[in-house]
C-alpha cells in the first residue's frame, strides 16, 4: 500500500473536482482549463488528481490524514480556506479505523527542527508540511507548489519524496501506458476517448 500525503492546495483541487463532477464517479477537471489558462502543469496535476482519488481502492492507495495541512487551513479565514476545510471534514469519512485528523497546532518552529533542517525552504509553512510528511511516514508528498518542488532533489537526499500528481501518476502507470500520458491512457482505456 502506498501512503500519499496531499498538501493544502491539492485538497482544494480535490474539493473543486468533486464540486464540478455533476454525478461523475471520476470528478471533472474541465474547470481547470478556465481557472488556469497559463498553467498547463497545474491543469495536468488536476487531471491526475481526478483518477488518483477515484481509483484509490483499485490501486491500494492510502491517503494520510495531513494534520499540518488542515491546521494551515484553520489559520486562514478566506472563502477558499473554508471550502477546503469542508473537504477535509469529508476526507475524515475516508480514514481507516484508528486514523484521526487532528486540528494540530501549526508550529513553524518545532522541536525536530534540528534533526531535519529544512532551512533551504524559504516558506516556514512549507517546512511544517514537509516535517508532517516525514512524521506520518508518507511514501510521497503530492504537490503543485513550486516553492517546494524546486527543492525536490534536496528533499530526496533527506528521504522525502516530493512530486507533482501528474508525474506520480505517469510513474505509477509507466509499465502499462507505453509513453502515453497517464490521464490520456486512462481515459482511452476506461471511456474509449482518443481510441
Amino acid at each position: 500500500m502506498r501512503k500519499i500525503y496531499f498538501d493544502t492546495n491539492q485538497m482544494y483541487y480535490i474539493r473543486r473536482i468533486a464540486d464540478e463532477a455533476e454525478g461523475s464517479d471520476y470528478g471533472s477537471y474541465e474547470w481547470a482549463y478556465r481557472a488556469f489558462p497559463k498553467g498547463p502543469n497545474l491543469v495536468q496535476d488536476i487531471r491526475a488528481l481526478c483518477y488518483i482519488v477515484s481509483l484509490r481502492y483499485e490501486w491500494d492507495l492510502d491517503f494520510l490524514p495531513s494534520d499540518s495541512s488542515f491546521a494551515e487551513l484553520c489559520l486562514r479565514n478566506d472563502e477558499r480556506a473554508r471550502a477546503t476545510q469542508d473537504t477535509w471534514r469529508i476526507f475524515l469519512e475516508w480514514l481507516k479505523d484508528g486514523q484521526v485528523l487532528h486540528e494540530a497546532a501549526f508550529l513553524r518552529e518545532s522541536p525536530i527542527c534540528d534533526r531535519l533542517s529544512l532551512d533551504f525552504i524559504d516558506d516556514p509553512d512549507d517546512r511544517v508540511i514537509v516535517r508532517d510528511v516525514t512524521r506520518k511516514g508518507a511514501d510521497v508528498l503530492l504537490t503543485s507548489d513550486n516553492d517546494i518542488l524546486v527543492h525536490k532533489e534536496q528533499l530526496a537526499e533527506l528521504g522525502v519524496n516530493v512530486i507533482r500528481p501528474s508525474e506520480w501518476l505517469n510513474s505509477f502507470l509507466d509499465i502499462v501506458r507505453d509513453n502515453e500520458d497517464a490521464v490520456d491512457w486512462l481515459e482511452r482505456v476506461l471511456f474509449g476517448i482518443g481510441a
